[in-house]
């Protein structure tokens, strides 16, 4: 997503009306607006690699990756974009875990998970947070031979399929209730590492379709103003930047002739543009520390129809988005429904969703013994 088209974005919150461009202006240009009104136009972008333009349009990135060219380099762009949105989750959910085990005080002695704690804050940059967690070379033989697989992995040695074959659980140790596995704290970060190798080495030529990607530059940008935190005025923007969407589509679905009004319904080009416009909306706002706009953009982009599944307007990025905005809004269990969604398709979550399975457990242990004190 170009840098401007962020800004604006990220600024809208505070544009009044008087302010805002007139319906229709958002699209006006665009590559949706394009194919609407020339529907042969589609038929020319898509001639190569058909199978994987039409997959990366409903978001199966591993579809896409099949295909090859240009859907295949957009696809390890998604890939990157993702794994970096959940590797970040994961140190979160990593750290919150790590808190409540100090707040216990009744983790065994000798135990794995506070290096593993420490291991996986170093590898997210949070340096600070770090240094309070055991430190050195990994503790256990099997820990010592996976970082060896990672670290050849973000070299370049090793490929997305080896860190498939790795498996979530990296350590195992028996407890008072029986044995305990822990997830690998470097699994998704070094897919993100793969992922954004491969696609710096494979630039697509068509970087629009089926995409955020607009032309346009947006009106519906307040002047000078700062970004907001403040989920309700993100939810005022999506409502204003709906209206415009809205009033396209009725302008094109009057002026398009049959074909391009088949086009605008059948592949749901306007609802696929708005989620991911809106997912670029919530990663940018993850990535400044605004959680609450995240979540926010995150939700109003979601498909309730199909809630629970990745297709043309909820892609698999959109759920890390909500999962993240959800467990930094103190709602774990949220954010554990979110992950779950991915786990059946995508099994590197699982070590995450088992991190976030283990923090709902210890949240409700604490708040049981709050309520008995």
């Amino acid at each position: 997503m170009p840098a401007w088209l962020v800004l604006a974005l990220l600024h809208a919150c505070s544009t009044t009306p008087e302010e805002s461009a007139s319906p229709g202006g958002l699209l006006e240009g665009s590559w949706v607006d394009q194919i609407v009104k020339d529907p042969g136009s589609l038929a020319g972008r898509i001639t190569e690699h058909r199978e994987g333009w039409t997959a990366l349009h409903r978001n199966d990135w591993r579809g896409a990756l099949a295909s090859g060219g240009d859907p295949a380099a957009r696809a390890h762009e998604e890939l990157s974009r993702f794994y970096r949105v959940l590797a970040s989750l994961d140190a979160e959910a990593w750290s919150r875990s790590g808190a409540r085990w100090q707040r216990r005080g009744d983790l065994p002695a000798g135990s794995l998970l506070p290096w593993l704690v420490g291991a996986s804050l170093l590898d997210a940059g949070r340096d600070e947070e770090a240094s309070v967690w055991p430190a050195g070379p990994p503790p256990a033989p099997e820990l010592e031979a996976r970082k060896r697989v990672h670290d050849a992995a973000r070299a370049g040695a090793e490929s997305a399929a080896r860190l498939g074959e790795l498996g979530w659980s990296a350590a195992s140790e028996a407890g008072a209730d029986g044995t305990r596995e822990f997830a690998d704290p470097w699994l998704l970060r070094s897919f993100a590492h793969v992922e954004s190798r491969a696609a710096e080495a494979q630039a697509p030529l068509e970087r629009e379709l089926f995409s955020g990607v607009l032309r346009t530059p947006i009106d519906l940008v307040a002047r000078g103003a700062d970004a907001v935190t403040d989920a309700e005025a993100c939810r005022e923007h999506v409502r204003r930047l709906d209206a415009d969407l809205d009033g396209w589509r009725t302008s094109a679905g009057l002026a398009a002739a049959v074909e391009g009004r088949q086009l605008l319904e059948e592949l749901r080009l306007v609802e696929g543009v708005r989620a991911r416009l809106l997912t670029d909306l919530g990663v940018a706002a993850l990535r400044a520390e605004r959680p609450t706009c995240a979540l926010a953009y995150g939700q109003m982009a979601l498909d309730y129809e199909s809630p629970r599944a990745t297709g043309v307007v909820n892609s698999p990025t959109l759920f890390a988005v909500v999962a993240s905005g959800q467990l930094q809004t103190g709602r774990t269990r949220e954010a554990l429904d979110a992950i779950e969604v991915l786990r059946a398709d995508w099994p590197e979550v699982a070590g995450l969703d088992e991190t976030l399975s283990t923090l709902v457990v210890l949240e409700g242990m604490d708040r049981s013994g709050d309520s008995r004190e």
